[in-house]
């Protein structure tokens, strides 16, 4: 594979590129064709493997993010909000 990303845009095709050789257990990154270490192949299933995980992860933030957000709006719908006091509508 040739793509790497440089700047992350949060867009969802990203997902962690390196991981460990299931031969020698040594680092490799994703993108290459082999593991530098013993020259295990990377197989296009090492990558589905690694980008279902992220997107997993991914997945569980994003509810966390929905849970905290309605909680918020729960916490700001519970506070009493003061009413407007327009001078015309006072009564003296």
């Amino acid at each position: 594979m040739t793509f790497a990303c440089t700047d992350c845009s949060r867009c969802g095709k990203c997902y962690d590129k390196h991981s460990t050789c299931p031969q020698c257990a040594g680092p490799i990154n994703l993108l290459e064709d082999a593991c530098p270490n013993c020259g295990e192949p990377i197989t296009d299933a090492m990558r589905d493997a690694a980008k279902q995980k992220y997107l997993a992860k991914k997945r569980i933030e994003h509810q966390k993010i929905v849970e905290l957000a309605q909680q918020a709006k729960k916490r700001r719908e519970q506070q009493e909000r003061p009413k407007p006091v327009y001078p015309w509508e006072q009564r003296e």
